[in-house]
């Protein structure tokens, strides 16, 4: 039935809750946080699957499956055969002594010791592993080494002289779960 009263007014109509553009807006917000959640997530997991790798020996990496390509069904290449005959060792002719510190003994010969935390082709892989060691307290240094046609990005912590001081930093990084090798380039 219809009102027809002279002088009836017409009320305003209450607001359902919220307009399509406040829920549009919601929506939009929420969708950002999870898609960031979700980006944040596997870039995190791609670093660190990376740092994996790039710990694995050379000679692990040949005894991965290799597919073969699709253009040429006929030539069949053995990339872990072929990379077994062309492995090269590369030795530093400077750093002498050169050993991983996972739970080693306290250094007690005098010398010049630097740690390394990594070697890695990727720069952005090095400051990865530099920002974890400052969260640690560490401070560290990259250093850029070309090695015929590569470029390693070497993370480098010293050098250090005082054996008090070097054996403090090695149970940092044990401590923070950081592995690093232990490099003499001077002593008696």
């Amino acid at each position: 039935m219809r009102d027809y009263r002279k002088g009836a007014m017409r009320r305003p109509r209450a607001s359902a809750g919220f307009s399509g553009w406040t829920g549009l807006a919601i929506g939009l917000g929420i969708g950002l946080v999870v898609a960031a959640g979700v980006w944040q997530y596997k870039s995190r997991l791609q670093g660190e699957q990376a740092v994996a790798k790039q710990k694995k020996a050379p000679a692990s990496q040949a005894d991965e499956p290799v597919e073969k390509p699709a253009s040429d069904p006929g030539i069949s290449i053995d990339f872990p055969d072929v990379l077994k005959h062309t492995e090269v060792v590369i030795q530093e002719k400077k750093e002498k002594d050169v050993h991983h510190d996972v739970h080693a003994p306290p250094v007690t010969r005098p010398g010049t010791y630097y740690l390394q935390a990594g070697s890695f082709r990727s720069e952005g892989e090095a400051d990865k592993v530099r920002a974890k060691l400052a969260f640690a307290g560490i401070e560290s240094k990259l250093q850029k080494v070309s090695i015929d046609t590569d470029v390693w990005h070497r993370v480098r912590i010293g050098p250090y002289t005082d054996l008090d001081a070097l054996n403090r930093v090695r149970t940092r990084l044990r401590q923070a779960e950081i592995d690093a090798t232990l490099i003499s380039v001077g002593g008696d």
